[in-house]
């Protein structure tokens, strides 16, 4: 087994250690006789190592509430702990744990970065922060966080998987290949993860040596757009290797998808086969020369190949598919769904004209990623994450939880309309997106627990609480602008 983040155990031992040695060292004159004020001494240092093995205590039940899932316990008696020792960096650590598994990203954050202040090396912030970092898009920083572990003691399983995340959403090949040689090395044959991290492998093998992959030229681009509310599906037209291709923009998936009939009428090499994680199937893995968004170019994307038929009847035409990994090298893409067209720009802090601002969260389920944007519903001050871009009916369908947590009644969702979905029906006054109020309309309340499946994969893989979902039917009628190396998603009428 993995060391537990906050190591409580070997931390207390340490702590009681060193109190025993003050007292047993200290307080003695050359006679051997107490000395004036020794036994305040003692009785001082006896009161420290007694409040420090209370905090190591209140840190152990945190952690192993966090590992039960009792995540608001083990908050709680992070927070004791700190009460206790506010300068405790494992206290802040299980604090942060716990904050995210509330789908509290900003509080997250806060706390793992208060750890790194009292210990700039404290094992379950620096892993943490990492995946905080890496939601948020700032995948370089992830990466040098890691670094400052793994530069203490190199063979660490679980920095060393939380770096090569961010090396393969960048596609770095080069860099990745031997942290996966090192990897292999210590993580054990049972590991869940293992499967994922030998597709990794397979993937970014086949590239190393190729060049850098993902180069982006060009300022700006512009291009047709389009959307299908039903099934989510954001596309724009693109120029793939000098052939025209509807481009479906998918952040919901890592890597680039290409069509067997492309690839054969563009002459493509294949590089090698990566088997898909959890299954028994195989996809060769190519490089497209070239995607053109307008006069934005990407050189070297690589890509699976997989049949893309079924689009066909929904575009008109056979797509190729861009993954996080393009829309990430891509920088920022707005789409103005209501005037149809498609924007690509390098990625900015600063908002677009008219824009209201949110945090864009990619949450890592392992082999798919979840967007999530917070919102408040009627008036409340209560902000919570939801999916970004279901496909539900309606705004927006929050789960019951917080609905109530905004401001409703229980009596409001009796009796739902599907009870076996756990769908009940409700007008919503107001959805609030950062600073843009989107008109009252129709909206879900999802009463079951999970709320669905999405949302209990979601919590499941990624250990994250999402509230509900910001549909396509409203989106619809928005112009949205994903940034997702900046971590940020703009939107406005």
């Amino acid at each position: 087994m993995r060391p537990s983040p906050t190591h409580p155990r070997i931390r207390r031992s340490l702590l009681c250690a060193v109190a025993l040695a003050a007292v047993v060292g200290c307080g003695k004159n050359k006679a051997g006789s107490k000395a004036p004020g020794a036994a305040v001494d003692l009785e001082a240092k006896a009161a420290e190592a007694k409040k420090a093995a209370r905090v190591g205590s209140l840190v152990e039940l945190a952690n192993q509430d966090l590992q039960n899932g009792r995540y608001v316990s083990a908050a709680k008696r992070a927070e004791e702990a700190l009460a206790e020792n506010p300068q405790s960096a494992d206290a802040y650590a299980v604090l942060g744990a716990a904050r995210w598994r509330a789908g509290d990203f900003a509080g997250s954050t806060e706390a793992f970065e208060k750890a790194l202040e009292f210990d700039a090396t404290n094992f379950g912030a620096i892993v943490g922060l990492g995946r905080n970092l890496q939601a948020a898009g700032k995948l370089e920083e992830a990466i040098e966080v890691q670094d400052r572990l793994l530069a203490k003691e190199k063979d660490q399983v679980d920095p060393m998987l939380r770096k090569l995340r961010s090396l393969y959403a960048l596609v770095r090949p080069d860099e990745a290949i031997p942290l996966l040689d090192n990897i292999f090395k210590f993580l054990p044959a049972d590991d869940p993860e293992l499967p994922v991290v030998q597709a990794y492998a397979a993937f970014l093998r086949a590239l190393e040596g190729k060049g850098k992959m993902l180069e982006r030229t060009g300022e700006k681009g512009t291009t047709d757009a389009g959307i299908d509310a039903r099934l989510g599906l954001k596309h724009g037209l693109a120029v793939v290797g000098g052939e025209p291709v509807r481009a479906v923009f998918l952040e919901l998936r890592e890597e680039a998808i290409v069509d067997p009939g492309l690839v054969k009428k563009l002459g493509l090499e294949k590089l090698g086969e990566v088997a898909m994680a959890g299954t028994d199937e195989k996809r060769d893995l190519v490089l497209l020369p070239k995607v053109a968004i307008g006069k934005v170019e990407l050189a070297n994307v690589p890509a699976l190949v997989q049949p893309l038929g079924d689009y066909e009847p929904l575009l008109g035409e056979i797509p190729i598919i861009l993954g996080r990994q393009a829309m990430h090298a891509l920088g920022r893409i707005t789409f103005d769904f209501r005037g149809r067209s498609l924007t690509v720009e390098p990625s900015s802090d600063a908002a677009p004209e008219g824009a209201s601002e949110v945090p864009l969260l990619m949450l890592d389920m392992k082999v798919a990623l979840a967007p999530a944007v917070p919102i408040s519903i009627d008036g409340s001050d209560h902000r919570f994450f939801v999916y970004f871009g279901g496909v539900y009916q309606g705004t927006a369908a929050i789960s019951k939880k917080h609905y109530l947590k905004s401001g409703h009644l229980p009596r409001e969702i009796d009796d739902p309309e599907d009870p076996e979905a756990g769908l009940k029906m409700v007008y919503l006054d107001k959805v609030r997106v950062g600073d843009l109020e989107l008109a009252g309309g129709g909206g879900l309340v999802l009463v079951n627990e999970p709320p669905d499946a999405m949302l209990g994969q979601v919590l499941g893989l990624a250990g994250f609480e999402l509230g509900g979902y910001l549909n396509y039917a409203v989106l619809n009628d928005l112009r949205v602008t994903y940034d997702l190396p900046a971590g940020k998603a703009f939107v406005a009428r």
